[in-house]
């Protein structure tokens, strides 16, 4: 499983970063007794419609959920929004 971790809105090209990510797995590190890579795309916030369309033409398996929708405890292993964008600041 490839999980990416987004502050901010869901953009399209996060999905295609995303892609490449997990065809780059599939391709040099799955060996035939793992499962098929998976993507999950995390962000603060989401338009359900645009992520449909985008996931459309996406030809790996891809999820995109916002932090909100995740349960409680996986919620709690992630670090928050703010520790995020303290991260992308320094």
């Amino acid at each position: 499983m490839v999980v990416e971790l987004k502050v901010g809105k869901f953009k399209e090209e996060y999905a295609a970063q995303l892609e490449l990510c997990v065809r780059l797995v599939e391709d040099q590190l799955r060996r035939p007794r793992h499962q098929a890579t998976v993507g999950l795309l995390l962000c603060t916030d989401k338009n359900d419609r645009v992520v449909q369309y985008v996931l459309a033409t996406n030809s790996q398996p891809i999820a995109v959920a916002s932090y909100d929708l995740l349960p409680a405890a996986e919620r709690a292993a992630l670090p928050s929004e703010a520790d995020l964008g303290r991260a992308l600041d320094s």
